[in-house]
This record gives C-alpha cells, structure tokens and sequence, in this order.
C-alpha cells in the first residue's frame, strides 16, 4: 500500500517480532506484554540442537548485552485464569458493603428521628403536667385564702389535733392492754377487749362526722358554688380567646381578599391599556393598508398593474454567529435594554396622560364650538327680526315699480329656480339638512374619544350609560336640540312626529316650468 512506512520493529534492539515498550532491554526495566499478540515469535528458529550433558550456565542478564544482535530471551505470558470472576465478585463485595453502610445510616436516622419525637413528646408532656400543677397550686391556696376568710381552717387544725390525741391514747391504751395480757389471758377475754376497743373507735367516728357534717355543710355548699364560678370563668375565657383568633383569622382573610382585588383590578387596568394599544396598531394598520389598494386601484397610477407587497428584509447578512471578547459587553447591553424598556413605560404612560388632556381639551373646544354656533343662530335670528321690522323711506321708483307689475302679470307661476325665493317649505328643509350635518359631525367628533369620557358627559347631560355607538347617537341629539332647539318647538302638535315634506307630481311641475319659460320668452320678445 502506497504511503505506508514499511515495519521497523523495537527502536532499542531491532527486533522485528516486538514492540518497543514491550523490549526487554529497556533501560527503566522490562514491561510484561499487555496482549499476547506479540509475546510468541512468529518465525522458525534457525537451528534446534539436544541440551548438553553439561552444566547450565548462569543465568545473564539480557538487559545488560545493550543491542547487539537479536535476544534468545522467550516471552511467557501472565497466567490470568478466572481473572473476571475474581474482578466481579471483588465488585460484589465492595457493592454489599456499600449497601450495608446506607442501610445502617438509614436505619440510624431513623432511630434519631423516633428519639427526637419522644423527646418532643416528653417535653410537651412534662411542660403539660407543670402548667396542671401550677393551676392547682394557684385553686388550693385562692380556697385555702378562702377557708381562712371563713374560718374554717382552724376548726379542722383543732378538730384533727384532737383526733390525733386520741388516736394515740387509744393505742397506748392499747399496747399497755397487751402487755398484761403477756399471753396468760384466755382468746376470749382478748376478743372482749379488741371488741370494746372498735365499738369506741366507731362511736368516736360518728361523733366526728356528725360534728363535722353539722358545721361543714354551709361552708361545702359555698366552695362548690365558688368552684362552679371559677369554672364557668375559665370557660368564657376559653371562649373569649377562640372568638379572638376567629376573629383575627376573619381579619387576616380580608386583608387578602383586598389585597387580591386591589391586584385584580390593576391587571384588568393594564390589560385594558393593552387592548387599547392593539386596536389602535389595528386601525393604523387598516388604514396603511388602505392607503396601499387606493394607490395600487387608482386608475392614473402607473403601477396599477404592479402587485404591490410589504416590503421585504434583504438577505444580505450574515447569520453565522460570531463570538465576543467577553460577556461583560452583553451584561452592559442587557442593562441598557432594560434601562431602554425602563424608558419605554415611562413615555407609554406620558403618551397615555397626553392623550387623556387632548382628549379633554377635545371635548372643551367642542363645547365652545357649541356654544358658538348657539350664539351666531341667536345673533342671526335677532338680525332676521330687525331686518322685518325696518321701515321703508319715502319716496317711489316708477320704472321698478312698473318693471314689478309687468313680470307679475307676465308670469303665472314660480319657477323652480335656486335663489329666486325662499318659502317657508324651503326653510324647513334647510333647517333639515342643517341639523343632519351637525348631527354628523358630531358624531365623528366623538366617536374619536373614549368610553369613559363619553360616560362622563352622558352623565352631564342626564343620558342613561350604555353601548358606545348609543352614547354617540344620543350625545349628538342632545348637542343639536341645544344648538338649534327641539323641533316640536316652534309647532307644539308636532312633538314627538317628524316632519313630513310633500313633494308635487314631476308631471305637474314639469308643465308649469315649461309654461313659465314660454312666458319668459314672450316677454323678452
């Protein structure tokens, strides 16, 4: 094969059957082979000659012979006889024990866990038995403060004195009895003295409890009572304190609920705005994209023949992507975007409030318009009556005068001409035409602002707040019966009905205007 560098063998001795980290002339040591690919030499010995008689030579050291010539020496290889079992059951063991270490640590944590329960357990129960004990503590001495109130303490100290005195009596009584007994007396004199020894221990009881029970039934009714209020006051106070946290649960549950509104209604707010700016990028988009068809359908346009399309990104970047210096120049450039996002809100917002003024310096100027125009048609109807209630000057004109009689008596009708003069129909149907024109700009005027200013103004004027395009048409009504006045104003039958304008048959007016054109004629002629 072209190119291959033909086989050297070892760099240290030459030989042509092994490697050279496998040569056991290095001069750091022989390295046992790590296969047996190249442990037999492959090719046949020269010569094989019996073993002498004589004795061996001594070993010689085939690492000292340096290099001269090929080594006789013979590679064994390493016996490896089930070396992947041993491997694999030294792996078992050391997994096993791994294993009984986790359980073992397992096991202790969980003997930890269980100690420190009781522990906890233990703590609350001794704290438990403390706070009884101090409880009782405090019942016996406010009872043993009231016993004393009553004297009752020291009746029993005397009473129990007194019993105790003659406890002992009894048995002195007793043992001296014995002791001249000696066992000389019989069982039965014994048995008397045993017997009379109980029938006075019993009558001394009776007395006591009759004496006992005589004096200490008022005071036990009292101390019961006593002890019943202590209880029912320690009740309410229970009571008192589960009202309080329920309360102070109650409190804790309103904050929350205030504060999730006040949350609520500020995202509904935002969400608004957002809606807002959406429909308004709708419009502006609408409106280009109008602008584009009208300029593309114009038929003196050029391109109208030409699709028009959004214009396109060239593709003369590059998109592979390139590596910095550093990404302090990304943490920089991330800072300034937030600080650009920053700056963003903040004009969004002074946008919002610009808009708001504009939007209220709107209606205003509408407003003073309004106001305008009432004055300009009061002012005009003031001229109209002045001007009919002027006076015509002395004096005459013959050739007007004579020049009036010849056309009225030349002409038989009116002639349907704009200008020539105004009846009242005329004027009723430009009043009409007038008050539709206001109302149309009015309502393109405020079809511009928001909902809440035209509530606003809905509530000014006394309108019931509903959709926006009633608002509008309502909201216009009102501006143009203030500004030209109700219809029904001027004819009172007439309110609530609309006017109605009765138009001749085309016939009709067609004769007469062709008979007055004739007229005309004649009387030029």
């Amino acid at each position: 094969m072209a190119g291959v560098p033909p086989n050297q063998g070892c760099f240290t001795c030459g030989s042509l059957h092994h490697w050279s980290r496998e040569c056991p002339q290095r001069s750091h040591g022989f390295r046992p082979p790590a296969t047996r690919a190249n442990a037999i030499p492959t090719s046949t010995p020269l010569l094989a000659l019996p073993a002498p008689n004589v004795a061996p030579a001594p070993a010689v050291n085939q690492a000292a012979s340096g290099s001269a010539g090929h080594s006789a020496f013979s590679y064994q290889p390493r016996p490896r006889t089930n070396w992947w079992k041993d491997n694999q059951e030294q792996l078992d063991k050391v997994y096993n024990k791994f294993m009984e270490d986790e359980e073992k640590e397992r096991r202790c944590q969980e003997l930890e866990e269980k100690d420190r329960v009781k522990k906890e357990e233990e703590t609350k129960r001794s704290e438990w038995k403390k706070e009884r004990e101090r409880l009782k503590a405090e019942i016996s001495a406010k009872l043993d403060k009231r016993f004393e109130e009553l004297g009752l303490k020291q009746k029993e100290t005397q009473e129990s004195k007194g019993l105790s005195d003659e406890v002992t009596r009894l048995r002195k009584e007793n043992e001296e009895l014995l002791r001249k007994i000696g066992g000389v007396a019989s069982n039965y004199e014994v048995d008397d003295e045993l017997a009379r020894l109980k029938r006075k221990n019993e009558e001394l009881r009776k007395r006591r409890s009759r004496a006992s029970t005589s004096q200490d039934e008022d005071c036990v009714s009292r101390l019961q009572k006593e002890i019943c209020e202590l209880r029912k006051q320690v009740g309410s106070k229970q009571v008192e304190s589960d009202e309080i946290f329920v309360l102070k649960q109650e409190l804790g549950e309103l904050k929350q609920s205030a504060y999730m509104k006040t949350n609520f209604e500020q995202e509904i707010v935002g969400l608004r705005r957002e809606v807002d700016s959406l429909r308004r990028m709708n419009e502006r988009a609408m409106e280009e994209t109008k602008q584009w068809k009208d300029e593309a359908l114009r038929p003196g346009n050029k391109r109208g023949s030409v699709v028009v399309d959004t214009p396109a990104i060239s593709n003369r970047g590059n998109p592979k992507p390139r590596w910095t210096k550093s990404m302090k120049d990304d943490n920089r450039w991330k800072e300034e975007y937030k600080k650009l996002q920053g700056l963003h809100r903040v004009a969004n917002a002074q946008a919002e409030l610009l808009k708001e003024k504009r939007a209220t310096a709107e209606v205003k100027r509408m407003e003073a318009e309004g106001q305008v125009k009432e004055l300009e048609e009061k002012m005009s109807r003031l001229k109209a009556a002045e001007a009919g209630n002027e006076r015509v000057g002395g004096g005459t004109n013959l050739k007007d005068r004579l020049e009036a009689m010849a056309l009225g008596s030349a002409r038989r009708g009116k002639k349907a001409m704009p200008g020539r003069g105004s009846s009242k129909e005329d004027q009723v149907s430009n009043e009409v035409n007038d008050r539709f024109q206001f109302v149309e700009e009015q309502k393109k005027q405020l079809r511009n602002l928001k909902k809440t200013r035209l509530e606003l103004m809905c509530k000014e004027a006394g309108i019931r707040t509903e959709k926006v395009d009633q608002m509008v048409c309502e909201l216009a009504e009102f501006r143009v019966e203030q500004a030209f006045g109700p219809i029904w104003a001027k004819d009172p039958a007439s309110k609530g009905k609309q006017p109605v304008h009765v138009v001749e048959d085309d016939s009709e007016q067609r004769d007469v205007d062709t008979s007055e054109e004739g007229d005309e004629r004649s009387v030029e002629l």
